[in-house]
């Protein structure tokens, strides 16, 4: 059975409020459900600052920072109250999770499988229901002995990448072809019980 990463911890931290608990806890319970929604969640930080030397309606500072596989989103807003200002946080985050989902996240997927429906009709194409029909052509090709030498002069000849012959000093079939490395190489049957 395979184990299961724990979910990231949503660290809530809230400077210079009182009633801290009370905010902690809202913070938690209404930005949880969104923060769960991005997908390979490894960080979630959620910071509620109180700043009495700013402007009253600019005063508490709320910022979101989360880390999931190499994607890192932040959100911040300030205003008069805690509590609407985490509400319009959400918000936010909300809308940059859904703008991240819809860039990534959902246009990888869309390309797995636009890439899987490709395969598979080439797949349909290319083999038909009927195995006896797998072979589309037959050609005969008389086979006189030659060296492997000759036999690679006569498919540059006929431009092919590949020549099946008569093997002149051992009588067996062998195939010379190009490989893409360059050179050629030379295909010979293998012994029975013999490494290969």
């Amino acid at each position: 059975m395979a184990i299961q990463d724990q979910p990231a911890e949503i660290e809530v931290t809230v400077r210079g409020v009182e009633g801290d608990t009370a905010i902690t806890a809202y913070a938690q319970q209404r930005l949880e459900r969104i923060i769960r929604s991005l997908p390979n969640l490894r960080s979630a930080r959620v910071e509620v600052v109180f700043e009495h030397t700013r402007p009253v309606d600019q005063r508490y500072d709320v910022q979101v920072t989360l880390a999931a596989n190499g994607t890192q989103i932040r959100v911040e807003d300030r205003g008069r109250q805690p509590n609407a200002t985490i509400d319009r946080v959400h918000d936010l985050l909300e809308r940059r999770i859904r703008d991240w989902k819809g860039r990534v996240y959902y246009s990888r997927r869309r390309e797995r499988a636009a890439y899987k429906e490709a395969v598979a009709t080439e797949t349909a194409r290319l083999l038909p229901e009927d195995k006896s029909a797998l072979i589309v052509r037959v050609k005969g090709h008389e086979t006189k002995p030659m060296s492997p030498e000759e036999a690679v002069e006569a498919m540059e000849l006929l431009g092919h990448d590949f020549f099946f012959f008569l093997n002149g000093e051992t009588g067996i079939h062998n195939v010379v072809y190009r490989r893409r490395e360059g050179g050629y190489g030379l295909i010979e049957p293998a012994a029975a019980g013999a490494p290969g």
